[in-house]
């Protein structure tokens, strides 16, 4: 077997100094390396979580918009009683409690939570009476970190017919 070091020169003795330090430096490398490659192969990364920079609701074009400083895939999904949008975002950790914000008028108000360890949840509340059209709320990446969530115009529920007594 013949092994060259750095500079070329033949390497012949297993107990030469140049051979040792090759096998140290070898050792080393090895040692330095392997951690991360194997650590990127299993799909380990260091704990560094995602999180949410920024949030806001825009009242006068009924959008809410938000930053995060990694990409991700916000889902959004209306429930009824009461009426809300939820938007998750997952992979994302809320270094804040609660944010529970009034807005008024026919949005009642939003909220910022941690929903589980891995989401957190953006909700707009609407006010009682109002209602949204699923359909027409729009979710739009801005940019690979943000987002923003187009809502519909609230629209008012129509008053029930009065019972008349017989």
């Amino acid at each position: 077997m013949r092994l060259y070091s750095e500079r070329g020169t033949f390497l012949t003795k297993p107990n030469n100094v140049r051979w040792r330090n090759l096998k140290l430096k070898t050792i080393w490398l090895l040692l330095g390396f392997m951690p991360g490659f194997m650590g990127t192969m299993l799909g380990v990364t260091p704990a560094m979580a995602a999180r949410l920079e920024s949030w806001r609701f825009d009242r006068n074009l009924n959008r809410l918009e938000f930053k995060t400083d990694v990409t991700i895939r916000p889902r959004a999904q209306l429930i009824q009683n009461p009426t809300r949008v939820v938007v998750d975002l997952p992979g994302i950790k809320l270094n804040k409690p609660l944010v529970n914000q009034p807005i008024g008028g026919a949005i009642k108000g939003r909220r910022v939570s941690q929903f589980d360890p891995q989401t957190t949840r953006i909700v707009i509340e609407m006010a009682l009476g109002y209602n949204l059209d699923p359909q027409l709320i729009q979710i739009r990446g801005v940019s690979n970190v943000q987002c923003s969530v187009q809502l519909p115009k609230p629209q008012l529920n129509p008053a029930p017919p009065p019972i008349i007594p017989t």
